[in-house]
């Protein structure tokens, strides 16, 4: 598997860019927008040209994906007071407070309460925000791991959570599941979906009816949550 980021010039001129994901058991050629990004999938010998044709003949679809995409609040992407962002599948607004001591990040009445820094420094609220959401959704991912561990008899060899490119989730032939951090955006829902995802290539390392009835056991509503991250 290889992700890469590329472009393409259009017929009118026009620059579309996106994330190339190369798969050895990919059948067909995918397009996914996620975070006003287009992510397309093909198969690892999928010829380059036509992946060019492929986005061409598709623009339109595109356009009106992304222009979707940017129009919901997604984690914070300039850190900001006042910024509108989305955590646990709820709209949250960064509020920056005078505060005669410093305190941790918190939650309360659709804001993310976060104390001014005094010395203003450069990074200030990106870091604190951004450590905040961190410990979240390592916290609701490890959650959801050992629940559904249980419930499944499914068991990681070792959980890392982090960014990934173009994917919520990656399980390796040696049973190590990563999955990214920026799934806490979504509702709880949807991260037990994405964790169920990973914990069933545990028993199944491809995407055969015989997974996706392991993967439907535990989370019924599984095609109607990962039609909705797409």
């Amino acid at each position: 598997m290889a992700k890469y980021p590329s472009y393409v010039v259009t017929s009118r001129g026009e620059r579309v860019d996106f994330v190339l994901d190369r798969s050895r058991s990919r059948k067909k050629v995918v397009l996914a927008v996620s975070d006003g990004k287009l992510t397309v999938r093909v198969p690892e010998r999928f010829d380059a040209a036509r992946v060019s044709g492929f986005i061409e003949d598709n623009l339109e679809w595109i356009h009106a994906q992304l222009e979707k995409s940017a129009e919901k609040p997604g984690l914070p992407k300039e850190y900001r007071d006042g910024e509108r962002f989305q955590l646990l599948g709820e709209e949250w607004v960064i509020a920056v407070v005078e505060s005669q001591r410093y305190f941790s990040p918190r939650l309360k009445n659709g804001q993310l309460l976060v104390a001014k820094d005094p010395q203003d420094s450069s990074g200030y609220i990106r870091r604190q925000v951004g450590e905040f959401i961190t410990k979240m959704a390592c916290e609701e991912i490890d959650e959801s791991i050992r629940r559904l561990s249980k419930e499944t008899g499914l068991v990681p060899a070792k959980v890392t959570v982090k960014e990934l490119n173009a994917s919520w989730g990656r399980c390796s032939s040696g049973g190590n599941i990563s999955i990214n951090y920026k799934i806490v955006k979504y509702s709880k829902a949807h991260i037990d979906y994405v964790c169920m995802h990973e914990l069933a290539h545990l028993e199944h390392m491809d995407h055969s009816p015989a997974f996706w009835g392991l993967v439907e056991r535990y989370i019924p509503d599984w095609k109607a949550l990962r039609a909705s991250m797409r």
